[in-house]
């Protein structure tokens, strides 16, 4: 009860505080006015200074410092917190937040919703600072340390008497001044309008309803879980160890259409010497000639790839050796009318674009590139068949190491000999120690490591999958088509159950089987029902809110602008930064 003749106190001081400070405001105009030398012109408007309006209202540079010395993190140095501040983006987050605080106020108002100054006086006794965060992220609040837009300043001391425990006038008034720079009045104007916006994310957020089934699919999917093991045959591995391709293996191959259809065409590369537009005879001149330099160069045996690399003005091109792909749908059309008349192994002369000149090649790499693909089709084959064979032994019982082992097996290939060591010769009385010399130099080292397929680390082996929820792969790294498909087995399928066919993966095929499943049961869930479903009511009101402020953004983007020169908070060239906790705000 002692509180609350404090509480008349403030509100009445609060109304004392802005009688008096319109008498003194009052006073030094007329002082000004009356004692000015050209006090008989009258004043020209003075224009304010706004780092943000929304809607015609004024978002003035102090507000937004005093926001964004809110939200800045506490402890350290001064300048350790600044460069903090401005890592994280704070200057810009503190805009935001207040942006989007007009915007709401604004609709606020227009629906006819208001707060009384008693409300403002309540809010401020509670000893609570309210700050708006943008809720696009709402995360970014709890990592600010915001709860509902509340910084809580008991970490300060609130505003209560650190002996009597209870609201104190001039501590509360010290205590906004060090945090925020604003005085008692300026301070209330600004928690009203925060608490305007409040009321607005209530309105916002107060329809959002979990249904019981809303809240138990949810929960299924966050604590069911399960875990899978699963064998990877790689096509790459089957390239090193199943897959020949001799020249007439690749030509037989080819001759069907079908595969000659994978075949992608020779590789075409040019080199440019850029002329700029409306460039004179003599510049022209000057290009083409250089250009022309480059051409003797080749035909004298150096690289078309290296003379790319080193003076083509297409710098996209020139890192890839002048590569410019295998077609030539979109160049225009002096390159492109030159390339499709050149044949593999074919370079062009000096050909002229708007661009500038160029000369361009076609590689003859026609049969690598059948081999290329040939290699990737076969190996490919083989990877399905041999996935395919040790997914039947699993199902016939073997265990998933023994079907493993006996699939690679006729793969497997005696390692070549170890590299014999060096002689090693006599020490003679000359030379004694170089025997211990030989073993532990470079000759004496270990030859490195030959793999072979049942020793290599791309061999098909059982891996072992982490235990995961249904909103986590149960497999890392499977494109999305796959990783559809290990989900919906994983939780769908009986515990040890086998997929039934090798899923085609990136690289290969995978044998998947599940290990182990933990269905969530209702019985767990009705122990934290209440828990859980003010949990993701808490996360579908955030959202419900972020999709309201985005729309309400986007209909009121001509309405708002910003000054980002006035911005405090942002790090600029050549200058320190706005210091945190700097009290240079005329006060």
């Amino acid at each position: 009860m002692a509180a609350l003749p404090m509480l008349d106190l403030f509100r009445k001081r609060g109304l004392t505080s802005v009688v008096y400070g319109a008498i003194i405001v009052a006073t030094i105009l007329v002082f000004v006015i009356g004692f000015r030398p050209n006090s008989g012109q009258k004043l020209g408007s003075i224009k304010q200074e706004c780092v943000a309006e929304v809607h015609g209202n004024c978002i003035d540079p102090r507000t937004q410092r005093a926001a964004y010395r809110l939200l800045i993190p506490r402890g350290g140095s001064g300048e350790l917190l600044t460069a903090r501040a401005e890592s994280m983006g704070l200057g810009k987050i503190s805009l935001d937040g207040l942006v989007e605080r007009e915007l709401l106020a604004g609709e606020a108002a227009r629906l006819g919703l208001a707060v009384s100054d008693d409300e403002v006086t309540e809010s401020i006794f509670a000893g609570f600072i309210l700050v708006s965060v943008p809720s696009d992220n709402p995360q970014l609040a709890f990592s600010l340390g915001v709860r509902d837009g509340r910084v809580n300043p008991m970490l300060y001391g609130a505003f209560r008497d650190p002996k009597t425990k209870v609201f104190d006038t001039k501590v509360y008034e010290r205590t906004i001044r060090a945090m925020t720079g604003r005085s008692p009045t300026e301070f209330r104007e600004w928690q009203q309008r925060e608490l305007l916006a409040a009321r607005m994310r209530d309105l916002v957020r107060a329809p959002v309803r979990i249904s019981e089934s809303e809240a138990w699919d949810r929960y299924l999917d966050e604590k069911s879980t399960a875990a899978l093991n699963y064998i990877p045959v790689r096509a790459t591995y089957m390239e090193k160890y199943a897959v020949t391709a001799t020249d007439a293996q690749v030509e037989e191959w080819a001759k069907d259409q079908t595969n000659a259809a994978t075949v992608e065409g020779s590789t075409i590369r040019h080199v440019l010497v850029k002329i700029e537009k409306g460039a004179k005879d003599d510049e022209k001149a000057a290009a083409k000639a250089k250009l022309e330099k480059a051409i003797e160069r080749i035909k004298k045996g150096e690289s078309f790839e290296a003379i790319a690399k080193e003076i083509s003005n297409d710098t996209g091109s020139a890192i890839r050796g002048g590569d410019v792909g295998t077609k030539t749908d979109g160049f225009v059309e002096s390159f492109k009318k030159a390339a499709d008349a050149l044949k593999p192994g074919e370079m062009s002369g000096a050909v002229e674009s708007q661009f500038g000149f160029h000369v361009i090649k076609k590689d003859d790499d026609a049969k690598s590139k059948r081999k290329k693909a040939y290699l990737k089709a076969k190996s490919l084959e083989a990877a399905k068949d041999l996935a395919t064979k040790i997914l039947a032994d699993v199902k016939a019982g073997k265990s998933p190491e023994d079907a493993a082992k006996a699939a690679i097996a006729p793969l497997v290939k005696a390692a070549p000999p170890a590299p014999a060591a060096p002689a090693t010769p006599a020490a003679g009385p000359k030379d004694a120690g170089a025997g211990d010399a030989a073993t532990s130099g470079d000759g004496g080292a270990a030859p490195a490591k030959v793999y072979v397929a049942d020793t290599d680390q791309d061999r098909p082996q059982p891996l072992t999958g982490s235990s995961v929820n249904r909103q986590a792969p149960p497999i890392p790294g499977l494109a999305d088509e796959a990783d559809a498909k290990v989900r919906l087995f994983a939780f769908g399928a009986k515990p040890g159950a086998i997929m039934e066919e090798p899923l085609r993966v990136d690289d290969g095929f995978m044998i998947v089987l599940i290990r182990e499943q933990k269905p969530a049961t209702f019985a767990d869930f009705e122990k934290d029902r209440d828990t859980y479903t003010a949990m993701l009511l808490a996360a579908k009101q955030a959202e419900a809110l972020a999709v309201y402020v985005k729309r309400l953004r986007e209909t009121s983007k001509d309405a708002i602008k910003t000054n980002m020169d006035l911005l405090v908070g942002q790090k600029r060239k050549g200058d320190a930064g706005a210091g945190p906790l700097d009290d240079d705000d005329g006060m």
